[in-house]
């Protein structure tokens, strides 16, 4: 064991976290290769090895995340999600479960754990060095170890906790063992967050954000204590292993949840943002800030500060006609999921062939403008001069449709119905149909905004600098209101719930029950909370979990996938040439739901409440781990 050699680039000795990342510290040439026992006599090296940590927490800001396995999203470009989604995939055929890019891989997740493992090992007897706290760096790594399993364990439920630094985690002797009940897995996780708050400062800032803080523990604590406290775990009927049901007291979770979110909420080191102003797009534009820069609501994040380290989601997730790749695009059934100004669900336009003349997507809330890019949506910056049919304004509005021009091409608009339209025109800029890297459209005529600086010329050479919310302060009152409300404290639920709405300028609970005919009741403030978890923490790794822990599989995983069709005509005695300018007196314009079921059959399968771990992990364990049911 003392002889391991460890690959250590020098030039990351002492860099913060956030100009770290472990594919740096793997990856970086030339190297130098450091024993064991050097990388643990040096306080320095130890802090670079423990930097390396942070990025086996695998982040959201990513081509394909949980998202696009979720109502909310399709993802373009399949990298095994339609697998997911159409239950396809078992123990011989991981799909997404086996990519990088899923937070709760098996084996990356345990790679990182063998690493945290190994500085728990040998950190108290790392001689003490000026300008290193080898304290902190024990918290971190606790901290750290602890997502890991959280991770592992909303993922696949009970899985094997291993403690000791096993030098390759495939050995078949070292993981002959059985997975650990969820109940043990829940204690294992608490107790390295207990440790981990000991020795951290409250928080981190300047050159250390994106590090674990003592509120960071206390808030990962919330969320995993609620998860565990959920239907999902106290169900006996598809919840059948025995590994993956809590057999303690749920009450007493929640309120351990409620405790540690209102701990975290009175500490009062960090802000619930307030984005009230004049107008919706003033209030959009404060609400979207809070996820793409750093500020007082951010208690966990991964920052993006070096050329090493770099956040892509402008360039993954943006439109085709920014020469983007249009990533993980939202679902029409999350577009519609937005509420009304006045607090109601929109209706109307929920089926395929569902249509109507004029747009959808006037009089939505706030966070419907600040989250989606949609037809005729400002974007942020200007076009690249190669934009066909471009709008001329200064920041640009997204096409996404089909718009008459005297001066046009033949262009032909498909109807979910079997029946086009064929006129003079052109195909908008940010379609299928673009001569703009049509590969890369959107299927679904929508893009995800949340996340993205828009201002940014996004490219292969170009990354954005925003910071992914790990854990955000919204959620601690999100975590806060469910908990209340499980405990049947209504009242408590609700002034959670008022200050997440009140924030962004939305009626309180009782006026939203109210005008979605509701009732204040603990099922109808359920519904309303719920539905609150999916907008305000859209794209945040919050959906896939939810979907799960609620057991609300069958009506989220069986929906039909679908997207709109969209096409502007001239109005009677109207003309017009190029280039396109929005003009609703010049033309109509009709919306079409359509079905994209020929891009994905989603269907649910309630093994996929679980994971499918490997069968290669099933064998090397001697078949001492049990499988989850159906996979």
């Amino acid at each position: 064991m003392k002889t391991n050699k460890i690959l250590l680039a020098v030039a990351l000795i002492g860099l913060s976290v956030g100009s770290v990342s472990c594919s740096d510290f793997m990856n970086l040439s030339p190297s130098t290769e450091y024993t064991e026992e050097q990388v643990f006599n040096d306080a320095a090296l130890t802090q670079s090895f423990v930097n390396t940590l942070y990025d086996y927490v695998i982040d959201g800001a990513r081509e394909h995340t949980t998202t696009g396995v979720t109502d909310d999203a399709y993802f373009t470009h399949n990298y095994g999600q339609i697998a997911v989604n159409e239950a396809t995939c078992s123990s011989s055929d991981l799909q997404w479960y086996g990519n990088g890019n899923c937070p709760f891989n098996w084996k990356q997740t345990y790679t990182g754990i063998y690493y945290a493992n190994l500085v728990l090992s040998r950190i108290d007897n790392v001689p003490a060095k000026s300008g290193y706290d080898l304290n902190v760096m024990k918290g971190e790594t606790y901290f750290l170890r602890a997502y890991m399993y959280s991770n592992l364990i909303r993922g696949f439920g009970g899985v094997p906790i291993v403690k000791e630094p096993v030098s390759d985690y495939t050995q078949t002797a070292a993981m002959q063992q059985p997975r650990n009940n969820i109940g043990d897995c829940l204690d294992f996780i608490l107790s390295d967050l207990d440790e981990a708050a000991k020795l951290l400062p409250e928080t981190m800032t300047g050159t250390n954000l994106g590090r674990a803080s003592k509120w960071a523990a206390i808030a990962l604590k919330a969320r995993i204590c609620l998860h565990i406290a959920s239907p999902l775990y106290a169900d006996r009927s598809i919840n059948t292993l025995d590994v993956n049901q809590y057999n303690g007291d749920r009450s007493k979770l929640y309120q351990t949840a409620l405790d540690c979110a209102n701990q975290v909420i009175d500490s009062h080191a960090f802000t619930l943002i307030d984005c009230n102003a004049a107008t919706v797009e003033e209030i959009a534009a404060k609400y979207h800030a809070i996820t793409t820069t750093n500020n007082e609501e951010l208690i966990f994040t991964k920052q993006f500060a070096s050329s090493k380290v770099t956040n892509f989601v402008c360039l993954q997730h943006g439109p085709n006609g920014y020469h983007n790749w249009s990533g993980t695009t939202p679902t029409h059934d999350f577009v519609m999921a937005f509420e009304n100004a006045d607090g109601s669900l929109p209706t109307g336009l929920k089926n395929v062939g569902d249509h109507q003349v004029g747009s959808p997507y006037e009089n939505r809330e706030p966070r419907f403008y600040a989250d989606i890019g949609y037809d005729g949506a400002v974007w942020g910056r200007q076009r690249a001069s190669d934009g066909y049919a471009l709008d001329p304004t200064p920041l640009g509005n997204l096409q996404t449709g089909t718009y008459e021009i005297a001066d046009g091409d033949n262009v032909t608009v498909n109807l979910p119905d079997g029946t086009s339209q064929k006129f003079k025109g052109v195909y908008g800029c940010d379609t299928r149909q673009s001569t703009i890297e049509d590969w890369n459209g959107s299927w679904t005529s929508y893009y995800e905004r949340k996340l993205i600086d828009t201002t940014v010329p996004a490219s292969e050479s170009v990354p954005q600098l925003c910071p992914y919310p790990y854990i955000r302060l919204a959620e601690m009152y999100l975590i806060a209101a469910e908990a209340n409300l499980e405990l049947n404290k209504l009242d408590d639920a609700v002034k959670y719930i008022d200050a997440i709405r009140g924030r962004v300028g939305r009626p309180d609970t009782k006026a939203t029950l109210a005008v979605r005919g509701l009732s204040y009741n603990q099922e109808g403030i359920r519904e309303v909370l719920r539905h609150e978890r999916r907008i305000e923490l859209a794209y945040e790794d919050s959906r896939y979990y939810d979907i799960r822990r609620w057991m609300i599989g069958d009506e989220c995983g069986n929906k039909e996938l679908t997207g709109m069709t969209i096409f502007a005509r001239f109005k009677s005695g109207k003309t017009a040439n190029r280039p396109y300018v929005r003009d609703a007196d010049t033309w109509d314009y009709y919306y079409y739901v359509r079905s994209l079921s020929f891009r994905e059959k989603r269907k649910w399968d309630n093994k996929m409440y679980f994971a499918p771990i490997s069968r290669d992990e099933i064998n090397r364990s001697d078949k001492k781990m049990v499988q989850n049911p159906g996979q």
